[in-house]
């Protein structure tokens, strides 16, 4: 995956897109006490800033993060000093080792524009899996895309985010527009961040995970409250 956030990354925790990260936690953490034991090896693909790793930050789990972003890496870095980081793509990178989970997060899924890459994430994430594993992902819906098609405006003490999005039905892409200003010192500092992402038929994306040799999964709607036909946001947990 490209570097999606370029130098956007420096204030992505600031901006409040790090807080997904709690909601993934929690999902996580009733995971682990539904199995009756936590994993003791995680490979976070396109692992962003770290927040997962420090909200999960055990002893008994050794994280390794993945992210094509120098600059999410960093954060990473600074965040969780006992993780493992590693710069590649997600659908790229080979390590060593295999993992007792993989996953890969907060529209990551989204961001691979085509289906031929989604699979090759797909495939990579059964390589580095152990026998018994478990991957687990989530993806924006249309419906969840769709609900970009707006402009939203956000203040807090130190920025003004603007948002503008539309989204492309026949193509099942949205794209943003982010407009950030941010305080530092007496004057604001303006920075732009164009986001694209593209959604799936769940039948293809089963269908590619089966072929990557991930044939038991399950499919839940990522908002307990939502009935999964009507999801924006759906949660996959693959062996």
């Amino acid at each position: 995956m490209k570097n999606v956030y370029g130098d956007f990354s420096k204030y992505y925790d600031m901006l409040g897109w790090n807080l997904f990260a709690g909601l993934c936690a929690e999902r996580l953490k009733a995971f682990f006490k539904l199995r009756g034991e936590k994993p003791e090896t995680v490979l976070n693909l396109a692992c962003g800033t770290g927040e997962l790793e420090k909200l999960l930050g055990d002893k008994e789990i050794k994280f390794t993060g993945v992210d094509a972003s120098p600059g999410m890496l960093r954060e990473a870095r600074k965040k969780c000093p006992g993780a493992r980081f590693v710069k590649a793509d997600a659908a790229e990178v080979r390590l060593d080792n295999k993992f007792d989970m993989v996953l890969f997060l907060f529209d990551s899924a989204n961001h691979m524009c085509s289906l031929s890459h989604l699979n090759r994430v797909f495939k990579n994430a059964r390589r580095h899996l152990k026998k018994g594993g478990y991957f687990i992902f989530d993806i924006n819906t249309p419906r969840g895309l769709k609900d970009w098609e707006n402009t939203q405006v956000r203040h807090a003490e130190n920025y003004t985010v603007i948002t503008s999005g539309v989204y492309d039905e026949d193509e099942m892409t949205a794209e943003v527009i982010l407009e950030a200003f941010i305080k530092e010192g007496r004057y604001y500092k303006k920075t732009v961040q164009l986001l694209t992402e593209k959604t799936y038929d769940t039948s293809e994306i089963i269908e590619r995970l089966a072929k990557a040799g991930l044939d038991k999964i399950i499919v839940t709607s990522f908002d307990p409250s939502e009935e999964i036909e009507d999801a924006g946001r759906l949660w996959f947990v693959c062996s």
